[in-house]
């Protein structure tokens, strides 16, 4: 028979060979009791060592690869068309995870139907993983800047259609846009279990996801 796989954690990968192990074995190294946690890597057309990378995890991951770059939204469809489990968590290949973040977000959703999804607040951290500051998500609008990190029940994503793939930046802005419209509650948890990599390259693509920021909102009417 096969096992109830628990949770889905889906690290969504291009060209961040650097750091993506880390992502990874932050995802195998979930402390918990009794449950199953499935890891399934998605690498979008990645050019750089990535793959080789991935090949060291061997059967402990599931793996998918584009042939080109398709963008996140993409990348996450396939992660959640692939997914098992019960809950579902994308989580960004320079990024990483507390080991309790599994146990302590599941547990809201276990024993709270009401909630659709729950989000812990976040540390920033270098590239060496030293923590920076505290990120807390109290504020909605926080929450829209950061959706990596967000345990959804993985059916209601799959209800509601998955990304929109027609956008390549604030695809998690979007999603969550449409789970509010329909009345989805999430549930804040006031504890950092998610680490969240700055640097360069969050500065330079401000401006684009400004722009997609506003398609968003105008696709929303807000």
């Amino acid at each position: 028979m096969q096992p109830n796989i628990k949770f889905s954690l889906i690290v969504t990968n291009y060209n961040k060979g650097l750091f993506i192990a880390r992502a990874i074995r932050s995802c195998l190294m979930q402390l918990v009791i009794r449950q199953i946690v499935e890891v399934i890597v998605v690498d979008d057309g990645s050019t750089d060592n990535s793959m080789d990378v991935l090949n060291e995890f061997g059967g402990e991951i599931r793996v998918f690869q584009n042939k080109s770059n398709c963008g996140v939204s993409n990348a996450s469809n396939i992660g959640l068309n692939n997914s098992s489990g019960e809950y579902w968590m994308r989580v960004d290949a320079d990024d990483f995870l507390n080991m309790n973040a599994c146990t302590f977000m599941g547990s809201i959703l276990e024993n709270n139907n009401e909630f659709g999804f729950v989000f812990s607040d976040h540390f920033r951290v270098d590239s060496n993983g030293i923590k920076i500051d505290r990120v807390s998500l109290s504020e909605e609008e926080i929450l829209f800047e950061h959706g990596a990190g967000v345990l959804f029940r993985t059916q209601l994503l799959k209800d509601i259609g998955g990304y929109d793939e027609s956008l390549r930046n604030c695809e998690d802005r979007d999603l969550l846009y449409r789970l509010k419209k329909i009345g989805v509650k999430g549930y804040h948890l006031p504890v950092p279990l998610y680490r969240y990599y700055i640097h360069g390259n969050n500065i330079s693509q401000s401006k684009e996801r400004n722009n997609y920021k506003k398609i968003v909102e105008q696709k929303h009417a807000i």
